[in-house]
């Protein structure tokens, strides 16, 4: 594997992974099966065979995994500010609900965990989302002539 074109394509595709999950509306297409979750790997894949002229399976697993740890660690990070992960969901909801029907924040301690459940949610879902790019993507074996 060539490394530059991994750490360019994985971070594509973490960085769509990220926008199609926590932009207002258009994170709705995580309706769609977690779509924005696996989409984003998924055009890792497609953008490093691009880029390198072959990928396999495996490597496809693997390109999906680290775009879904950028999703994920990046994520993580603006979670701390309120921008992506429970925080901002908590933040979004007590703006539709009146005071006295919001129940305690929650803590930095809870939304913490919970976001770094979701890094390691986001790897595995990253890692499936590459095997379907692998299996769509992947160069084939140049075939010999039988004798």
């Amino acid at each position: 594997m060539k490394t530059k074109n991994l750490v360019v394509a994985s971070l594509v595709g973490g960085l769509i992974s990220l926008f199609l999950t926590n932009v207002p509306v258009v994170n709705l297409v995580n309706c769609l099966l977690c779509a924005g979750f696996w989409l984003g790997p998924l055009f890792a894949v497609w953008f490093y065979r691009r880029q390198s002229g072959a990928v396999t399976l495996g490597q496809g697993a693997a390109i999906g995994a680290l775009a879904g740890l950028w999703s994920g660690v990046i994520g993580l990070l603006l979670s701390f500010v309120g921008l992506a992960g429970i925080q901002a969901l908590a933040e979004s909801y007590a703006s539709l609900v009146p005071a006295e029907g919001v129940a305690e924040p929650i803590g930095l301690l809870e939304s913490t965990a919970f976001n770094l459940a979701g890094v390691v949610f986001e790897i595995g879902i990253g890692a499936v989302g590459g095997l379907i790019g692998g299996a769509l993507f992947r160069t084939k074996p140049a075939s010999t002539p039988a004798p």
